[in-house]
């Protein structure tokens, strides 16, 4: 089977890669884990991936804001965090920062199962990126806004 793109891991815990991956393989996606943010950055610009996924722990919170980068140069990519506690504080501030979904460690595989098939549907119908040295606000289309001009 062909691959459906990647998913884009980092830092996450190993058993979580591990299901992260069990149910990407079932989806038909492919997991590619970075150790660090620049990596990140540099799998991100030349592979466009389906999906990013961040570990955001208590020691680690500020992967958070990590999250309105992304937000400015893929302003349609799903951007999932897995947080390693019951924070509603953590949730709450991932949350407002525009993620795809939320997490709590460790991860199930039906759960996760079910939001990768809403990534894929998701990154089919939307583009995942600005062309390089456009700016968000320079009227370059983001994203599948169908609904927003749409004339009913």
């Amino acid at each position: 089977m062909a691959s459906r793109g990647e998913v884009l891991v980092y830092g996450c815990w190993p058993d979580d890669v591990a299901v992260l991956g069990r149910a990407c393989g079932s989806g038909g996606a492919r997991v590619n884990v970075v150790k660090r943010a620049t990596d990140m950055a540099h799998r991100a610009v030349a592979h466009r991936p389906v999906a990013v996924v961040l570990g955001i722990g208590r020691r680690t919170k500020a992967r958070l804001e990590m999250i309105p980068v992304i937000r400015a140069v893929w302003s349609a990519l799903p951007i999932i965090v897995i947080g390693n506690e019951d924070s509603l504080e953590l949730e709450r501030r991932a949350r407002q920062a525009g993620i795809f979904y939320y997490f709590v460690h460790p991860l199930e595989k039906p759960e996760v199962e079910a939001v990768l098939k809403d990534v894929l549907r998701h990154s089919r119908s939307s583009v995942r990126r600005l062309p390089v040295g456009s700016s968000p606000r320079g009227g370059t289309l983001v994203g599948n806004d169908d609904d927003e001009n749409r004339q009913d």
